[in-house]
């Protein structure tokens, strides 16, 4: 990988990720949050009542990601500007020190739900309102849904609890990240020994049962390891990975140890399917590459960032730091196209059937995809110094 594509993929990130976020004319947060007819340039979904959606809304797993990866970037250097916004979008999502009545396992019960509240203990020891907002969440995860995180699973939640009962899948990788993360900020924080334990065997769980001895990869969902979810989904598992190394940070001790050597087996295992003409990897990891299993993006801007960061945190040999930055590169330029990165697939339901090959699911813009790649770029950032 030379000195000159290393520039010009940062200089084409930076500029699409300005232009889409903190530079954009009409991407104000508080003006998008407060009126339905607004929606982010990355929300393909268009989440409000009047087009069909009703729950999630403006406190959502796909904004979270992108506003916690402008976060990062503040974090590795890069200006108030994005600390700020995303700060923007957390006060324009509360009201009167609560949250909006979307937040949380209201009304469907949904993991999904807790992810943007992992931004919240990154500002809570300095804003008030966010540490109210921090501190109820957290009781209602931890404490109040709890029944919902039964001995059987390990511990962990339910994705989803729908007309009164769990999905056909109850664990779903996706979910690690969208509740663990917050999770183990905030208990971190805290001095929540006893809920740091609690998160450590969730994960321990996932890797009994979720995972495929032959290929080391990890099924989508799944209820024991006699029961699953029979695909082995790129964002699924980057979701998971993401969680894991973000969690890495909040352990301590057998706890810590334990996630960096399962983190280096799924990530040496995942390396493993790297596509060789492309050297990104495909929607569904270990099957023939087609028209309808194209190399995805919003995953493999995932394993980029957790190489990258596993390997600054030392939780990862440094070389993977290496193939972090090139697949962050290939990413930039065979997928950021005309301003926009392309190439992300909608969504996966984890119902046991194969929905992971709809050609009119890879999407451009979407914010699953393009909080990820932000993400790696703050990673980038670091290694690029």
């Amino acid at each position: 990988m030379t000195a000159e594509r290393i520039r010009e993929a940062m200089k084409r990130a930076r500029y699409f990720i300005d232009e889409l976020t903190v530079d954009a004319p009409d991407g104000d947060p508080k003006k998008i949050v407060e009126d339905e007819d607004r929606f982010f340039a990355w929300d393909n979904e268009r989440r409000c009542v009047k087009n069909g959606k009703d729950f999630l809304f403006d406190w959502s797993y796909y904004i979270g990601i992108v506003m916690e990866g402008l976060y990062y970037m503040y974090q590795a250097g890069e200006g108030e500007k994005y600390r700020d916004y995303a700060l923007r979008y957390l006060h324009a999502v509360e009201t009167d020190g609560r949250l909006n009545a979307y937040a949380g396992y209201v009304p469907y019960h949904g993991v999904d739900c807790y992810k943007t509240a992992s931004l919240l203990p990154l500002f809570m020891d300095e804003d008030e309102e966010i540490r109210t907002l921090a501190d109820g969440l957290y009781n209602d995860l931890a404490v109040v849904n709890s029944i919902y995180a039964p001995e059987c699973l390990g511990g962990n939640y339910y994705h989803v609890w729908r007309g009164g009962k769990p999905p056909r899948y109850a664990v779903w990788l996706d979910g690690l990240y969208m509740s663990q993360n917050f999770l183990a900020r905030y208990a971190s924080k805290t001095g929540d020994q006893k809920q740091l334990s609690a998160i450590a065997r969730r994960f321990r769980w996932v890797d009994e049962q979720l995972k495929d001895e032959k290929t080391g990869l990890y099924y989508h969902a799944g209820n024991k390891r006699e029961d699953v979810c029979p695909f082995f989904w790129l964002r699924a598992c980057g979701w998971y990975a993401l969680a894991q190394i973000e969690v890495y940070e909040c352990l301590s001790g057998e706890d810590k140890e334990n996630m960096g050597k399962a983190l280096n087996d799924s990530m040496n295992a995942l390396i493993r399917w790297r596509d060789p003409e492309t050297g990104l990897w495909l929607n569904l990891i270990s099957d023939e590459k087609d028209d309808g299993n194209r190399p995805e993006s919003s995953g493999s801007a995932m394993m980029a960032y957790t190489l990258m960061k596993g390997a600054r945190l030392g939780a990862l040999p440094k070389e993977m730091a290496v193939i972090g930055r090139d697949v962050f590169v290939r990413l930039t330029e065979q997928k950021l196209i005309d301003n926009k990165f392309t190439d992300v697939y909608l969504m996966a339901s984890a119902s046991g059937e194969d929905n992971y090959r709809k050609k009119d699911y890879y999407m451009p813009q979407e914010g699953k995809g393009v909080g990820a790649y932000i993400m790696a770029y703050s990673e980038m950032l670091y290694l690029e110094k």
